[in-house]
């Protein structure tokens, strides 16, 4: 059911407004914004396959999908586009013009190089390749995070 208000001009072309708005808001960031919610996911899935691993390998750890775990996942997505958006509005009305530096892009490459660590911490944790041992020695370690 579309309410009445919808359905008349002036709601129409307010809606059309609106949506032109955001639309042009945050159009720098729809790009970004999908390559951080890949590299959001691929590290959900990476820590969903490590606490198999860690289950396979003995230890006594709960691999399961939960609701706090997609929680975090939700909530990591809701910080990821609130710094995108609070990048985009500080290049568009703070930065603008600033020489070339992009705000979005920068804030999107820390974003994706933190999850992109977070996610060979996951898959060096509990794996016998010799890749992973090499990265041991410089990643941190999740096997605690999931006991």
């Amino acid at each position: 059911m579309i309410p009445q208000i919808l359905t008349t001009s002036a709601g129409k072309t307010a809606l059309s407004a609106l949506a032109g708005l955001a639309t042009g808001l945050f159009e720098p960031v729809l790009a970004p914004a999908v390559l951080c919610t890949v590299m959001v996911s691929l590290d959900f899935v990476t820590a969903l396959s490590l606490g198999r691993r860690l289950r396979r390998a003995g230890r006594k750890v709960d691999s399961r999908l939960s609701s706090r775990r997609f929680g975090r996942f939700v909530s990591t997505l809701v910080r990821v586009y609130g710094a995108l958006a609070v990048a985009a509005m500080a290049q568009r009305w703070v930065i603008a013009g600033a020489g070339g530096f992009d705000a979005v892009r920068v804030t999107a490459g820390a974003i994706c190089f933190w999850q992109l660590l977070s996610i060979l911490e996951n898959e060096s944790t509990c794996s016998d390749a010799r890749w992973a041992r090499i990265a041991r020695r410089y990643l941190v370690d999740k096997a605690r995070r999931h006991l």
